[in-house]
């Protein structure tokens, strides 16, 4: 054999070892990004086949992406960063390292050094959409209003034609106007024979502050019988809602009156936690004493957010009593514009303590059976004003076996300032 053929028959052969390398490392970052991907969680079978691959192509950033997108997964930050940063080293202009590194860095609560790499990505490739949406992320993880007012402001006039900026935008706008003030009127009129109307009103006050709101509440009702009132009374609450991290808050009242009609004393407590993609949970307790009965309930609720919707489902149920006597109940809302822009229904069985218009009842009816639907409507005019519709339509059983209709009807009045 000739000098020149063995020659040639080398070189084809180690162009085919190369071309069979190249082959099998591109085959494993598959199987490896689809291990990333997938809920098995086998991070450990992942990393072998990364590190393995890198061993025979070192250069490989696609591994090095893969590696630190396992270990910011495993919550190991510091990790994740390293390889993110080898990639943005070897190559400035790989545009998914600078998304990562910043995410990664907001995860360990490095806000500044978050926003310096989404900045360095954008300077790159300053068209490119994702980078102001991570930037948009890191700027309201920081909660001050007003960074997020003037970054949206900007972003919806680069892309006026982005819903979801236009929608953020009103949304921080009308969050900034969140101290209020506002008054409600409910009537409520019943089938049964001269019994009712019952009138409701009340006036309330919300401040609001950084990472809470306090506010107060008077209610007043009248209820009638023969058209002639027969028993009134006010109602003072005090209530807030506060943070208490950033997937959850609460919410606390007081109220007390003399006790003719309203309860003595009232305190209720719920805390609110964000489980992700959209889902909301609530657990709460509710404590009502009128006269020599004191009554304390649990409260249980799963929400969910799903594109412009919302619907929730919730329970009450009495624990200190031998009997549950639970409610049930489920709200749908469809918001447009704005939080305060939607269409709501709800229907319910049973009675629960939050119901404000049966409030002054509720140590006599949670005993008894309810069926109630109903539908409401709220709208923002002129950025500071609400106006809210209700309807509502309950069989109550008023005593055991006998039932009555009752028809209500309120409506909201708000100031935003």
């Amino acid at each position: 054999m000739s000098m020149k053929l063995k020659f040639l028959l080398f070189f084809v052969g180690v162009c085919n070892s190369v071309f069979a390398q190249k082959i099998n490392t591109d085959s494993l970052l598959v199987v490896t990004n689809n291990i990333i991907k997938s809920d098995t969680k086998e991070y450990f079978k992942a990393k072998k086949i990364a590190h393995q691959c890198l061993k025979v192509a070192p250069d490989y950033l696609d591994f090095h992406m893969a590696l630190g997108r396992i270990h910011k997964n495993e919550q190991n930050i510091d990790s994740a960063k390293y390889y993110f940063q080898h990639v943005i080293d070897a190559n400035p202009k790989y545009k998914e390292a600078f998304v990562f590194l910043s995410k990664t860095e907001l995860d360990g609560k490095n806000n500044e050094a978050a926003l310096a790499t989404i900045n360095k990505g954008i300077a790159i490739y300053p068209e490119e959409k994702e980078f102001y949406l991570v930037k948009l992320q890191i700027i309201n993880s920081e909660e001050n209003p007003k960074k997020s007012l003037e970054y949206l402001e900007f972003l919806t006039a680069k892309y006026p034609e982005n819903v979801m900026f236009t929608n953020q935008l009103r949304e921080v706008k009308s969050n900034m106007k969140s101290n209020r003030i506002g008054a409600n009127y409910s009537y409520t009129s019943f089938s049964r024979d001269n019994y009712g109307p019952w009138h409701l009103s009340s006036v309330n006050y919300m401040k609001q502050f950084n990472k809470a709101s306090i506010g107060g509440r008077i209610s007043y009702i009248d209820r009638r019988i023969n058209g002639a009132s027969a028993n009134f009374g006010y109602f003072y609450e005090i209530e807030s809602y506060f943070k208490t991290t950033k997937k959850s808050y609460s919410f606390a009242n007081i109220g007390f009156s003399e006790g003719k009609v309203f309860p003595e004393f009232r305190f209720l407590y719920s805390y609110y936690l964000t489980l992700g993609k959209g889902f909301e949970t609530e657990i709460g307790y509710r404590y009502n004493q009128q006269q020599d009965i004191k009554l304390s309930s649990g409260i249980l609720a799963l929400g969910k957010y799903f594109k412009n919707n919302w619907i929730n489902f919730r329970t009450s149920f009495l624990i200190n009593e031998p009997k549950l006597y639970p409610s049930f109940s489920s709200t749908f809302r469809h918001y447009y514009n704005t939080k305060y822009d939607y269409f709501s229904f709800n229907l319910g069985y049973g009675t629960s303590p939050d119901e404000r218009q049966t409030l002054t009842q509720f140590q006599d009816r949670v005993a008894l059976t309810s069926f109630r639907f109903g539908a409401g409507y709220s709208k923002l005019f002129a950025k500071k004003y609400i106006i809210g519709v209700n309807s509502s339509f309950n069989n109550q059983e008023y005593y055991p076996e006998k039932f009555q209709n009752e028809y209500n009807i309120s409506i909201d009045l708000t100031y935003l300032f």
